[in-house]
């Protein structure tokens, strides 16, 4: 089994985060943006994107896995870019921007096995 450690350095999207390994259960798969319609805190469908530090900040792929939780079994780990991931509502369109309200920065974040998600690759 695979193993991925995530390590976020201080950033203006979500701060800086100590280092986390996690064990994969299976292929990583890979896109643009990922759907998520139940998120922990947040209503409605939410729309996940990598955060990347090039060009000050931007929007770059994003990666799901099944992984091994001690407290659950299996959870489904989202992330992103070396800034890692950021949120907003579905059906917001538009840039992203550090600026926006309506936007919030995570490290990662960690679903729920059975999570409904659509992967935009």
């Amino acid at each position: 089994m695979a193993q991925i450690w995530i390590e976020i350095e201080e950033n203006d999207n979500c701060g800086y985060f100590p280092i986390q390994t996690f064990e994969t259960r299976g292929d990583p798969e890979f896109g643009q943006s990922v759907d998520i319609d139940e998120l922990p805190g947040a209503d409605g469908t939410q729309r996940v994107v990598g955060w990347c530090s090039e060009d000050g900040g931007s929007p770059c792929e994003v990666t799901v896995v099944l992984i091994g939780d001690s407290g659950a079994g299996e959870s489904r780990l989202v992330r992103g870019g070396d800034q890692g991931v950021r949120i907003r509502a579905a059906n917001i369109e538009g840039a992203w921007s550090l600026e926006a309200e309506a936007e919030r920065g995570e490290p990662y974040l960690i679903l729920d096995s059975r999570s409904s998600y659509r992967l935009k690759v």
